[in-house]
């Protein structure tokens, strides 16, 4: 990998890894707000496993996305 690829690589991998804990935090914060099951927001609870499961979903692939340019990086420019 070039230098320029690897500083760009760093810098996205970055943004997107405090973005998914922001959103996480968010819908966390938004459950917390919502404590009382209502006949409103009923739905929203029972859509919880969902959310949750998509929460981990998207930090698997982060990590396994994360574990892949680590390797590209490690591989270099060999062939």
């Amino acid at each position: 990998m070039k230098r320029w690829q690897k500083i760009i690589g760093v810098i996205v991998f970055g943004v997107i890894g405090i973005t998914l804990i922001y959103l996480i935090m968010a819908i966390g914060a938004d459950y917390m707000y919502q404590d009382l099951i209502t006949s409103e927001n009923r739905s929203l609870w029972n859509a919880f496993t969902h959310i949750v499961t998509l929460e981990c979903v998207a930090v698997m692939c982060y990590l396994i996305a994360l574990a892949l340019f680590i390797c590209l990086w490690r591989k270099g420019g060999k062939r």
